[in-house]
């Protein structure tokens, strides 16, 4: 059921529902993207009915908490939701002046919490495991996901060497890829609506024997049947484009992970860098 469409399995249940989930149902099928972004207090509301009601037609759903619904919810709308019609949507909300950004605020700060009570400890290790006994890093991750890539690829090569950024789907990328192989990792960042020229070069590398690490945000990513290590972590889905505190976390823990298992590797960088930063002035 985790991977099926929330309207599908809306539309099975038809002719099963009660009169007051008919109404919610009938509801949600033309206006799922407003939803997406209501409590169950406001969704009751919205629709006329009380708000146990709706609890109850999401565990009639099968779904044991009103919050794993909605997370269904908005998984559909990023899937279908293009850029123009994210903008439409959130520059079409009726709210108070400043509402809806502090609203981004207080989702990132439930998305932090729910990172820390769900933490995917044992991939994580593997991962950390991988990278210090792979050769070659190539991180990728291309369109939003693009400066996510860089940053990790910054950081990262503070702490090893042989750290490489893919951060494109042109074909001139795939000549510097020629030379991925067992002794290399590969790790892709990808999120929805999962760019296809990041999904290309991981299938590509996945020919080439080496390790493929996938940074996504749930189970039934595509990314995921591609990769040998998942790290699944939720992001804060905001209308016009989402939010990754959650993934800058996670790669800030795993350089600093990396950096006291690679410890004597990690001193030597660091002494190179101020060595350089010094000589040709980097910094004020």
């Amino acid at each position: 059921m985790q991977k099926q469409n929330i309207l599908q399995r809306i539309k099975e249940h038809r002719g099963r529902f009660s009169k007051q989930h008919a109404k919610i149902a009938a509801y949600l099928m033309d206006n799922y993207e407003k939803a997406a972004f209501m409590s169950a207090t406001q969704l009751a509301r919205e629709v006329g009915v009380s708000q146990p009601t709706v609890i109850r037609f999401s565990q009639f759903l099968g779904f044991s908490q009103y919050s794993a619904f909605i997370e269904r919810i908005q998984a559909l709308l990023k899937e279908r939701l293009t850029s123009t019609e994210r903008l439409r949507l959130s520059l079409g909300k009726n709210s108070k002046k400043n509402k809806s950004e502090f609203d981004i605020i207080v989702r990132e700060i439930c998305t932090l919490d729910l990172l820390a009570k769900s933490f995917p400890s044992q991939p994580f290790e593997n991962l950390v495991e991988q990278i210090c006994r792979s050769h070659k890093v190539f991180i990728v991750g291309t369109r939003g996901s693009a400066a996510l890539a860089q940053y990790f690829f910054y950081f990262l090569g503070k702490v090893k060497r042989n750290v490489f950024a893919v951060t494109s789907g042109e074909t001139v990328v795939y000549d510097r890829l020629l030379s991925f192989s067992e002794k290399d990792l590969l790790i892709a960042i990808a999120f929805p609506r999962y760019p296809k020229e990041t999904l290309d070069i991981v299938r590509f590398c996945r020919k080439r024997e080496g390790a493929i690490c996938g940074i996504t945000d749930r189970i039934d990513s595509p990314l995921v049947e591609l990769s040998d290590i998942s790290i699944t972590i939720p992001v804060t889905f905001s209308t016009i484009f989402d939010s990754y505190c959650s993934a800058l976390c996670l790669f800030n823990m795993i350089v600093t992970r990396v950096g006291k298992a690679n410890r004597e590797e990690s001193e030597t960088l660091a002494k190179e860098f101020e060595e350089l930063a010094k000589s040709v002035g980097i910094f004020i």
